[in-house]
């Protein structure tokens, strides 16, 4: 069983894109060795707009709305028992970093 939380949410800056959608994913696989666990990005089939980050404990679910970006995790018990708020802190700053980066 996962468990689920909100974990993020800010404004957009700008309108997204098929090109900010691009450069977003092209931003996680240059910097995925920032992550401290093996990652992958695994993009929804139909919702270009939906993307997640997934780990063997947990999965980020980034998701671009008209006018803001949400990130949900979904957690293991193992990952629930380890959450820290360092821990929560460290991966809103990776996501924050990317969109600061890219003006989103």
């Amino acid at each position: 069983m996962a468990w689920k939380e909100k974990l993020y949410e800010r404004p957009l800056r700008r309108p997204l894109d098929d090109g900010a959608l691009e450069a977003v994913r092209s931003e996680y696989h240059k910097r995925r060795h920032e992550i401290p666990v093996p990652s992958e990005l695994v993009l929804h089939p139909s919702k270009p707009e939906l993307m997640t980050i997934k780990t063997k404990w947990l999965s980020l679910v980034i998701q671009f709305h008209q006018e803001k970006l949400t990130v949900d995790a979904e957690l293991s018990l193992a990952a629930k028992m380890m959450a820290t708020d360092q821990n929560r802190k460290l991966a809103v700053q990776f996501i924050d970093s990317i969109a600061d980066d890219l003006n989103l």
